[in-house]
């Protein structure tokens, strides 16, 4: 699973590929922005940190739907050879968060409207149940990390810090479902968030959206730290279906955009 505290890192740095910086409460390592300066792969689980590295870039947007990504060219920015990345994204095709090509490529997963209309039913039954959990489980530790990760959250949102606000959003979230102290339930909607965390990214440069989405944030801090289970799950509820609005909104435009070129293109 991801680590507790990885608000560390700056609200502005994007996620990349790039790099990791260890973990001052778990020594787990995550990705950091190209800025910071890379630490070389350590061999002895190569695959495995390659593909927590591009879960982590799924999870919180860094790669938008439909963008294509090439093993060579990854494991060239790495510094490996194609063999461990290959195998890394093998594994991310296999749990649904990228899909093959025509032509023998891969590319983040494009949702359909059917597909997010799943994958927002089933978020909505997990997520919560995992945050009327975690609001009686949560330690010290993960309350503090939690409210690290809003404060980060809170100066991208004021700042308009794009990548900022993904990597605390998708944290944030992430620290409170660990907190549930449920691995398998927090690893299976870690895995929702894989496949729905590029088209999140679609709706978050809007400011009315941000706007809305910090008002679920900010009741979700406070029923945590009250241990209030119910309002710290409506929170979560009320989040998700903001999101789900406005991402359906942009697939709906997209899939409209889509079958438009296709009838241009029999023409």
């Amino acid at each position: 699973m991801l680590p507790v505290d990885r608000c560390a890192v700056s609200p502005q740095t994007a996620i990349s590929d790039q790099g990791y910086r260890k973990n001052s409460v778990t020594q787990e390592k995550f990705p950091i922005g190209q800025d910071q300066g890379e630490e070389p792969l350590r061999r002895d689980s190569l695959q495995q940190q390659i593909y927590d590295r591009l879960r982590h870039s799924l999870v919180s947007g860094a790669y938008r739907p439909g963008e294509t990504l090439s093993s060579r060219g990854l494991a060239e920015r790495l510094g490996v050879s194609a063999m461990p990345v290959r195998e890394a994204l093998t594994r991310l095709t296999a749990e649904g968060a990228l899909e093959p090509t025509s032509s023998r490529t891969l590319r983040v997963r494009v949702l359909t409207a059917a597909d997010f209309d799943e994958l927002t039913a089933i978020r909505l039954s997990l997520e919560p149940m995992a945050a009327l959990r975690a609001a009686e489980q949560a330690r010290a530790i993960e309350r503090k990390a939690a409210a690290k990760c809003y404060a980060a959250l809170h100066r991208a949102a004021e700042s308009g810090a794009v990548d900022g606000y993904l990597i605390a959003n998708a944290e944030f979230h992430r620290v409170i479902y660990a907190a549930a102290g449920w691995p398998i339930l927090s690893g299976a909607i870690e895995r929702l968030w894989m496949i729905v965390g590029p088209s999140i990214r679609a709706c978050v440069p809007d400011a009315r959206h941000i706007a809305v989405s910090m008002q679920a944030h900010d009741a979700a801090l406070v029923a945590l730290k009250a241990r209030d289970g119910i309002a710290l799950s409506d929170a979560i509820t009320s989040d998700i279906k903001v999101a789900a609005s406005d991402i359906r909104v942009y697939l709906e435009v997209a899939g409209a955009e889509t079958d438009l070129q296709a009838g241009e293109s029999t023409q």
